[in-house]
């Protein structure tokens, strides 16, 4: 008895251009082209950051759990986290609100003790003060004047500068 064997590779999937001219086709493959990410890094769980090349390149991040995950969402949070290390801010994108000692009329004041600063913010809906904006800003500055001086918080930092702390 004989065996056969066969001696074809078998068939497989494969990205590229195909050409008609006239009666003819031709194939051109395009698994030897450039890679089109770069800076590839993955992370426990599947998560995956890179670059893509071209001429608009981008910055990409792919997340991945088991949909039977016990907290999706944990398990997707500590992949961004680990995979967006190096992008993270300088300062933090919101203040906390344990550092915010003045919240109303549109005004808002964060002190932070250990850095001995404060930072200020105040909205103007211009479509109701569009004439008189200036005045509305001026009011704003004033209730800041106003309410810093009622805050312990507040008396406390100024107190500690005063008195040649906080360097």
């Amino acid at each position: 008895m004989t065996q056969i064997t066969n001696t074809q590779p078998k068939p497989r999937k494969v990205r590229g251009t195909g050409i008609y001219l006239g009666d003819g086709f031709t194939f051109k493959p395009s698994e030897e082209g450039q890679s089109s990410q770069c800076n590839v890094k993955n992370c426990k769980g599947g998560g995956k950051t890179w670059e893509t090349t071209g001429s608009d390149p981008s910055l990409m991040v792919s997340l991945k759990c088991k949909k039977s995950s016990a907290d999706a969402y944990a398990e997707l949070a500590k992949q961004f986290e680990a995979l967006t290390k190096d992008l993270r801010p300088k300062k933090p994108l919101t203040l906390p609100d344990s550092l915010r000692v003045v919240n109303e009329q549109g005004l808002q004041c964060w002190l932070d003790e250990k850095q001995g600063t404060l930072t200020f913010t105040g909205t103007v809906d211009l479509s109701t003060n569009s004439n008189n904006w200036q005045a509305e800003v001026l009011r704003q500055v004033q209730l800041v004047v106003r309410r810093l001086p009622a805050s312990d918080k507040f008396n406390k930092v100024i107190n500690l500068i005063k008195n040649g702390g906080n360097k």
